[in-house]
């Protein structure tokens, strides 16, 4: 299940496009500062030529001279940024805009990949389980307190604040949340609202349903187990920055799946990267259907936050009907 070469060309054209596309918009600021300030590109031939006969002289070891033009280059270069910013110029307005200033849109930074591009390794290999376009309509910009009653606000509250912080803090946190309550309370809304700020601010994010999580190892452990190569499915879902496991309980309870659920939630533990889970089961209902061990781990390494309110998936879906 690893990414295919066809694949992997596909995303780096993607990227060879962005940086085209940065150069070419770059250009045309150019033109625009060319045709607006004509003294800046004479002050940028000087600073060419400059820099040139500067090269020279370092070459020839004259030492003085060198050390002089050097002086009149940042001179030169400080004169050009007031031309901008005189001009109602930006200073940085002549920089490229790559769409990730980490990596200037390669993919890569010091031979490693960008967060960026692994990211879209993800979506690649969990097209089918990632959230996707969903982010753009449930997020916290898009959350309707006005849903709630207000006895319903008031425990919903500290809940939505918690999530809040849960991704405002990911970076200096080794935290993990589980979210329990009936359908229909927004457990996966408050789920995608949180893969939106961690993917916005450049984190590998990993989402699966718990039938798509235990679908998709089984595949791996009866049909990639030995095909698969590097960054294998299980190496995925063990080390992306957050996975989130949404409706567990939901999947066909065996003794496969107790054991794949404890290895990840262990290993994740293990590796201090933090897992976000929902599901319509409390802690004695967990007990019953899981081993011990598992809701050990959960209850003594997640924080536990329960939406006790009534469905709203079903008021919004009665009250649709009656207009």
């Amino acid at each position: 299940m690893g990414l295919s070469k066809s694949q992997y060309d596909a995303i780096m054209r993607e990227y060879d496009r962005k940086r085209m596309n940065a150069a070419n918009r770059l250009d045309k600021r150019f033109a625009q500062v060319y045709e607006s300030i004509p003294e800046y590109y004479d002050v940028e031939e000087q600073i060419r030529e400059t820099a040139y006969q500067c090269g020279l002289k370092g070459i020839s070891g004259d030492t003085d001279a060198f050390n002089k033009m050097h002086e009149e280059i940042e001179r030169l270069a400080k004169e050009r940024d007031e031309l901008l910013i005189k001009n109602g110029f930006d200073i940085d307005y002549l920089k490229p805009d790559y769409e990730c200033k980490d990596c200037s849109d390669t993919g890569y930074i010091d031979g490693r990949k960008c967060h960026c591009l692994k990211q879209k390794i993800l979506k690649q290999l969990y097209s089918k389980s990632n959230v996707g376009d969903v982010l753009e309509r449930e997020n916290f910009n898009t959350l309707n307190v006005d849903e709630y009653s207000d006895m319903e606000y008031e425990k919903m509250k500290p809940v939505i604040e918690k999530c809040k912080a849960f991704a405002k803090e990911f970076d200096n946190s080794d935290e993990n949340l589980m979210l329990m309550g009936n359908p229909g309370v927004g457990k996966t809304f408050l789920s995608n609202c949180i893969a939106k700020e961690l993917l916005d601010s450049g984190h590998s994010v990993i989402y699966f349903t718990s039938v798509q999580l235990f679908d998709t190892l089984s595949k791996y452990a009866f049909t990639y187990e030995n095909s698969y190569e590097g960054e294998g499915i299980l190496e995925d879902i063990y080390s992306c920055d957050l996975l989130i496991i949404d409706d567990l309980g939901t999947e066909i309870a065996t003794k496969l799946v107790e054991s794949q659920l404890f290895n990840i939630i262990n290993e994740r533990i293990i590796r201090n990267k933090a897992t976000m889970i929902s599901s319509n089961l409390c802690l004695s209902d967990m007990n019953d259907r899981y081993s011990e061990r598992i809701v050990s781990r959960v209850a003594g390494n997640y924080s536990i936050l329960k939406l006790d309110i009534s469905d709203i998936r079903f008021r919004k879906k009665i009250s649709s009907q009656g207009k």
